[in-house]
């Protein structure tokens, strides 16, 4: 190759990747793609082909009304960008001296060149698609034939710049895909739904420019083989059917393992082309796009007939009148007639509408480790606050100047710690979305119809949450398809529609965030669940449990009351996973159900790790503090509510109920816990449906106190969940709700 024929490529290989970040407005971005534009008219001045300098000049003509603000759509920029790429493409492989034994390829693609129009293309024609009847072949049909050899494997000797970039693209581009299953479910509930269609359509078109610059060929032609198949459904052209979402799906699939492949060829220093054959899935994907028609600048009456909303013998009529009276248009008319509805016309005009590029917002990547030290030292910088504020030497200076800047600074270390606490806090969203899929999955292997609804998805929560999460959320939704929700005969049986519904919803409660699973299926069988303890000696035969109680033996480890064993479920594993999960992240669980209507189960969580919410409590001179998440009330109790019962000990009435009482010190190995109970206070506590008295000396308030580990030498005291360093210096103790429970039933 030439250098100036090489110098083009990589002008266009830099502006492919610079125009898929571009944003409306952004005169800077602009400003060097309108010199990055000029070098390549400078580079390509030699070059003998017409086509590829009159699209240039459409493009920098496009790129001076952006500049201008004529116009804000760049989606022909991203079109005539690519198809330059595809024209230097098929210049680049053509070979100029002629050769005998290529006759054959060379009179085919002089067969294909005199089939084609020549272009003389202005800014309107960059819009039309890529894929469009008569444009220059895809990227994809030039490199058909050498798609038939092995790709090699891109080469492993990168260097660390490089290796960062590629490292950057392997996690943006797993986001994009999550995204896309996201939008695809979306869509199969929605086939018509442009916006979805778009917003499926751009993350496939950024992976592909970027893997393109990469020289990630086989991630690139995929991706551009998918993007065409949306290009064609966002213009009309193309119906999205259940088949069609089958094919998007296994291409993000297969671009899924692609991307691992190259993360795992970075992290091994192996190849980063992991050799999959991606052909057969492109060729589905031609076959699809060369069964489609074009609709392409259909107009509003076409559409509205095809779509049913009205007759063509009726569209006759209102062309014939829109004839005498020009300065109408036809919707106007069709909805004066009363021949359709306004909603139906606007989503018709809707479906002729093309689409903007949305907003990205900017971020900054900051190392998870820097930022988990920031708020460590925050933490730090909250407690010496606190120390100092209460120092009695600070304590006995009456200097009112003093006590402002105190103040002061307590704002603003308060402010400090919110701030640094917030940047560790991701929206759920994420995790919600990855849900979509499975139920989708779970729901067709289960040969059920279930779609799933969510709420809440902006709602933040510490990551370190959300990566515990996943997992136990995974089993919870896995069960409400599997065992919730019932076949579509049965459901239709009752009354119900075929359909049943997963509702996945998430709020701040608090300090807490709450995530709530409910479906509309069959709810908890109590009488079987009784039955499978019983059998199973989980209880005793004459047990006689609340409501909660016996919901809460779904959780213990082995138990399953499914009466098929699937690859889903049914194996006595999942649900005791989840209470080990969201025990560990200091959370609960709460079951509601009712039979033939659905169950809801309602798990809460701290919204942090790093800090906990609680009531600081003194038993014997030491501190302990309880989560404010298991308190019920504080009271002081009296003679007449204290008794004893025989084999389970002390007991407490707490509103007309006894619940046991535990002596907190004694529980600790404390001397001088020998108080009555009426001498002192009792907290009465809550965890998984049980419920207790915690015997202490005195409430010293309500606290929001950084956690500190106890240590390797501590870490396994049953009832401690970890230690608090307090204002006056010393340590207080957070109590561990399972743990404590534990330890109480045993004594």
């Amino acid at each position: 190759m030439a250098d100036k024929e090489r110098s083009v490529g990589e002008i266009l290989e830099k502006l492919a990747l610079d125009v898929v970040s571009l944003e409306a407005g952004d005169i800077p971005a602009m400003g060097k793609l309108m010199n990055a534009l000029s070098s390549l008219k400078e580079a390509s001045s030699s070059m003998d082909n017409q086509e590829f300098l009159d699209t240039l000049s459409s493009v920098k003509s496009h790129l001076e009304s952006l500049v201008l603000g004529d116009t804000e759509d760049i989606s022909p920029l991203e079109q005539g960008i690519s198809k330059l790429q595809n024209l230097f493409l098929e210049m680049s492989r053509m070979d100029p001296s002629p050769d005998p034994k290529e006759d054959g390829v060379r009179e085919e693609g002089e067969k294909a060149q005199a089939d084609e129009t020549p272009a003389q293309e202005s800014k309107e024609e960059l819009e039309k698609p890529e894929s469009e009847p008569g444009a220059q072949p895809s990227e994809e049909e030039v490199a058909e034939s050498s798609e038939q050899v092995t790709e090699p494997a891109p080469s492993t000797d990168i260097s660390e710049e490089d290796k960062e970039i590629i490292s950057d693209f392997v996690l943006e581009a797993l986001d994009n895909l999550g995204s896309i299953e996201v939008n695809l479910v979306e869509l199969e509930q929605n086939p018509e739904d442009v916006e979805t269609i778009n917003a499926i359509f751009r993350p496939f078109h950024t992976i592909k420019g970027v893997s393109g610059f990469l020289n990630l060929d086989r991630i690139n032609k995929l991706a551009h083989s998918a993007e065409n198949l949306l290009d064609k459904a966002r213009n009309g052209e193309l119906r999205i059917d259940e088949h069609i979402i089958d094919v998007i799906l296994e291409a993000v699939d297969t671009l899924k393992r692609l991307i691992e492949g190259v993360q795992n060829g970075l992290e091994s220093g192996g190849p980063l082309d992991i050799g999959l054959d991606t052909e057969p899935l492109k060729e589905r994907i031609r076959e699809i796009l060369e069964k489609s028609e074009g609709v392409k600048d259909k107009p509003l009456g076409q559409i509205l007939v095809e779509k049913g909303a009205v007759d063509e013998e009726k569209m006759q009529e209102v062309l014939e009148e829109q004839k005498k009276s020009p300065g109408k248009k036809v919707g106007e008319i069709l909805i004066e007639k009363g021949a359709v509805e306004s909603k139906e016309v606007i989503s018709a005009l809707r479906d002729q509408k093309k689409f903007g590029k949305k907003g990205v917002e900017l971020h900054v990547k900051v190392d998870t480790k820097k930022l988990d030290t920031l708020v460590d030292m925050t933490g730090e910088l909250v407690i010496a606050q606190s120390m100092l504020r209460q120092n009695e030497k600070i304590l006995t200076v009456a200097d009112q100047k003093l006590y402002h800047t105190l103040n002061q600074l307590h704002q603003i270390t308060s402010t400090l710690q919110k701030t640094a606490m917030s940047m560790r806090m991701v929206p759920i969203r994420n995790t919600f979305q990855k849900m979509v899929r499975l139920v989708r999955d779970v729901a067709r292997s289960a040969g059920k119809e279930v779609t799933l609804k969510m709420f809440g998805e902006d709602t933040e929560i510490d990551r370190n949450v959300v990566e515990e999460l996943y997992e136990p959320m995974v089993h919870m939704i896995r069960n409400a398809v599997d065992h919730g929700i019932e076949m579509p005969e049965e459901r239709e049986a009752a009354g119900k529609p075929r359909q049943g519904t997963v509702e996945l919803r998430a709020y701040q409660k608090g300090s807490n965030i709450i995530i709530e699973i409910k479906d509309d299926g069959r709810g908890l069988d109590k009488e079987r669940i009784l039955a499978k303890a019983r059998e199973k000696n989980l209880i005793d035969e004459e047990a006689n449990l609340t409501e909660n109680e016996i919901y809460n033996l779904i959780f213990r480890p082995g138990f399953s009351t499914a009466k098929k064993i699937t690859d889903i479920s049914g194996r006595g594993v999942g649900m005791d996973v989840v209470k080990k999960a969201i025990e560990k992240l200091r959370g609960r669980v709460e079951i509601q159900s009712r039979a033939g209507k659905g169950s809801k189960f309602i798990i809460s969580l701290p919204l942090t790790l790093a800090i906990i919410e609680g009531m600081v409590v003194r038993v014997d001179g030491q501190r302990y503090i309880i989560p404010a998440l298991a308190i019920l009330e504080s009271f002081r109790p009296t003679k007449e509510q204290y008794a004893t019962v025989k084999g389970r000990g002390e007991m407490i009435k707490v509103r007309d109920r006894f619940m046991p009482l535990v002596r907190l010190g004694k529980l600790f190995g404390h001397n001088g816990s020998s108080k009555e109970p009426w001498e002192g206070l009792v907290v009465a506590v809550e965890h998984e449906g049980e419920r207790m008295g915690l015997q202490l000396d005195e409430l010293l308030g309500k606290e929001e106190v950084v956690i500190k580990s106890l240590g390797e030498s501590l870490k396994h005291i049953k009832g401690l969940a970890g230690g608090a360093i307090m204002g006056d210096g010393r340590v207080g103790l957070i109590l561990d709700m399972a743990g404590l429970f534990e330890i109480a039933q045993k004594n």
